[in-house]
């Protein structure tokens, strides 16, 4: 088995606990280890945008990275973020063709790099990498379904709740207040998460602020009534 640096060791650990890889046995680990490459990237630094060749995929070490896609008219419409120990650029990594969305670092960032000529031998050994990944692709395949669903037939408010909501799902974490989004997000980003100006978001956000339904600290939101919004969601669908 090889020696690993502090730096391997790392990268092992966050092998090991990623959505991806997190399956692996240790020899298996160490193999893939020896595929990829370490690289930061600081915070507003664009990773690849819309259309570049889709040749690698990554697994985020630390820090924050967001997915989306800018309009013509410079609109921005976010996809996901993606938070240490998991994994995107799988869908190129199996097609190969360009990239479907744009990646921007919304923190300093540490990635870790698999190039796709590497992987696509390293997928054929692990047959249950591919399956992994299939499970990935479709589970995003619904969230986007999810949002196009709540774009076309709901009003608003109730976007807005679900969006929130689906935020508290993947990102929150339970606090004395309620449920804290670890997410930084600016109401331009959560616009573009729900289709809707910042000036709407905005508006939403002070009206159930003075609810008590939510607090915003430092960009950082805390759902006080989860309970409210599911049915606001739920009333207006």
């Amino acid at each position: 088995m090889p020696e690993f640096t502090a730096s391997d060791e790392v990268i092992r650990e966050a092998l090991a606990d990623s959505d991806l890889f997190g399956a692996l046995e240790d020899e298996e680990l160490d193999r893939l280890l020896g595929y990829g490459r370490r690289v930061r990237h600081p915070a507003g630094r664009v990773i690849f945008q819309k259309g570049d060749p889709g040749d690698s995929l990554m697994v985020v070490l630390s820090g924050q990275i967001k997915i989306g896609s800018l309009s013509p008219e410079g609109r921005e419409a976010v996809l996901s973020f993606i938070e240490p120990y998991r994994s995107f650029g799988e869908v190129a990594l199996l097609d190969g063709k360009p990239r479907s969305a744009d990646a921007t670092a919304v923190t300093d960032v540490e990635l870790f790099v698999l190039h796709r000529a590497d992987m696509m031998g390293f997928i054929e050994r692990h047959p249950g990498i591919a399956l992994r990944i299939i499970g990935m692709l479709c589970a995003k395949l619904r969230r986007a379904t999810e949002m196009v669903e709540d774009h076309v037939l709901l009003q608003m408010e109730a976007r807005i709740a679900r969006a929130l909501l689906r935020l508290a799902a993947d990102y929150g974490r339970p606090c004395d207040e309620g449920v804290r989004i670890e997410l930084r997000l600016s109401q331009r980003e959560l616009g573009g998460i729900v289709g809707l100006a910042r000036e709407n978001v905005n508006r939403q956000l002070a009206a159930w602020r003075a609810r008590g339904l939510l607090s915003i600290t430092r960009g950082t939101i805390t759902l006080h009534d989860p309970e409210l919004l599911r049915s606001i969601a739920v009333t207006e669908a």
